[in-house]
């Protein structure tokens, strides 16, 4: 099981700010929880704010490509802006 942290707008599309996840299969990567997480929250705002996110893994950035484990902590962080 993964814990999966969303915040700002994509905490926001999906209604939550943190679920936990079973892994489905060995050696999921980032591009694969994002894919999963698109077929459980299925609404546009909600996968167009997924897209634009950077991921991180126990509080450390990655890429798409990085590979889950279990009892890992995964956010994914929509770009800000401000002034």
């Amino acid at each position: 099981m993964i814990k999966i942290l969303f915040f700002a707008g994509l905490a926001d599309a999906a209604g939550v700010r943190e679920i936990k996840i079973d892994l489905t299969k060995p050696n999921m990567t980032i591009e694969s929880v994002k894919q999963l997480l698109k077929n459980q929250y299925s609404s546009a705002a909600f996968i167009d704010e997924l897209d634009k996110s950077f991921a991180s893994i126990n509080q450390e950035y990655v890429n798409q490509d990085t590979v889950v484990t279990e009892n890992d902590e995964v956010a994914f962080i929509p770009p800000v802006s401000g002034g």
